[in-house]
Parts: structure tokens; sequence; C-alpha cells
């Protein structure tokens, strides 16, 4: 696994990059949205610098949350303030609700916690990665190389699959008891509102900073009130247990 870490003090912050993102894509919050606390960003695996030694099936998050069960021992940084964004925070919540003496708080973007006919609609509209517009192509090259359009095509097609519609985290949700901090866009058709309902329907006390926009980026919209809530939400999760 490829991992980037920039020193700082304890409580580290933990990074997930999107679906079919990478490390790069915190490029321009990191090192300096961690307030100086330690942060921590790593590819998973089948994702940018990152062994290409999986399946891309729904099973990915069991394998993602276990993975980062790992991480997070071996670089002895427990517990953790998790940030995720889409993908990256259903692992995210994941580890929240199955263990959570290794969380501080979660924070996550444009987060996915079930199938839902937008996404699937939206992704099948854009077609094959091959067909995607110029800048998304480069982008796609710069974090993942070369075969960055199998990458994206694998990744494409599990999210245009029968079992993406199928699948939900939304009953794990309620085994959430840390802090939770989500914002998402309004009119996003990458994840829909519905995604961030359900969190607040299913995790006690969760807070959601909409977004009026379409983005599937909404942090990138509003990076300096992203930055604000996040240390807000570390601030309240530190003084909790300190």
């Amino acid at each position: 696994m490829y991992v980037q870490e920039h020193p700082g003090r304890d409580p580290a912050t933990v990074w997930l990059h999107h679906g079919v993102g990478s490390t790069r894509a915190w490029d321009a919050f990191l090192p300096a949205a961690a307030g100086g606390r330690r942060a921590i960003a790593y590819d998973r695996r089948g994702f940018g610098r990152s062994a290409r030694d999986r399946d891309f099936t729904t099973a990915m998050f069991d394998e993602d949350v276990e993975d980062l069960c790992e991480m997070l021992t071996e670089r002895h940084a427990l517990p953790a303030h998790l940030i995720g964004h889409s993908d990256g925070g259903t692992v995210a919540l994941l580890l929240a609700a199955r263990v959570p003496e290794l969380v501080l708080s979660v924070a996550v973007v444009a987060v996915h916690v079930r199938g839902d006919d937008t996404t699937v609609a939206t992704l099948g509209r854009m077609g094959p990665p091959e067909e995607w517009p110029e800048p998304m192509r480069r982008s796609m090259m710069r974090a993942h190389g070369a075969d960055w359009a199998t990458v994206a095509g694998r990744w494409h097609a599990l999210w245009t699959s029968p079992a993406f519609a199928d699948w939900s985290i939304v009953d794990e949700l309620a085994a959430v008891r840390r802090p939770v901090y989500a914002m998402h866009g309004l009119h996003d058709e990458l994840a829909p509102a519905l995604h961030a309902d359900a969190l607040l329907g299913a995790v006690p006390g969760a807070r959601v900073r909409w977004v009026d926009a379409a983005t599937h980026d909404p942090h990138r919209a509003e990076p300096r009130r992203f930055v604000a809530d996040l240390n807000a939400l570390w601030h309240d999760a530190e003084s909790r247990v300190g």
C-alpha cells in the first residue's frame, strides 16, 4: 500500500480518497488542513500507486476496512480522525461502526451508503473511461499511471452493475457512536442527497453541511468552510476524551 505521511502532533488525521481517486486528490488540502496534526493519506488497493491485487466487487469495502485497521496499527495512529471522500467516506463509516476504538471522529464528503438509480444513471451517461472528457482522462493518468483506463474501467463497471443496486451499509450506521460530520452537495448526481439523509437518520448526532451545488466535490467548492468544520469536529471529539 502506498502511504504519504505529513508530520505533526497526535491524534492523527487519516484521509481516504474517492472511488477512482488517489492520494493526489488531497494535494490541495494537505498538510495545511490538518491543523498541525499528523496527516496520513494512502492509495487504497487497486488505485494510485498501490498494488492492483484485488477484484472490484462490493466486498472491496470490507477489504478496505481491514487494510485501514492494519495501516493505523502499523503507524501507531490510534485512535484517529478519519476524513473520507465518496467511497473513502464509506470506508471511514464502516470502520467507525465495526472497530470504534480506532476512531475519534468521522468526516465524510459526498458519501455513498447504498445503491441508487441516480448514481447509476449518471455513470451510464458518462460512458466508459475512454470516452470521458480529456481533462478527466488526464487526471486519471496522473492518479493511476499508464493503466488508468483499466483501473477506471473496473471501478465504473462495479458502480453500474446489478450488485451496486442491492448494496447498502445503512443498517450498520446505527452502530456508529463517534462524532460524524458530512458535507454534501444538494444536487450531486454522483451521490444524491438521499445518502446524507440516510446518514442523518441512522447516526445519532450526525451533522450535515449542505452545499447548494451539483458538485461531487463540495469540499473544493467551499474549502475554507470545510477546513473550519473539520477543525471544529476534531476539537469537539478530542474534548470528549480529554
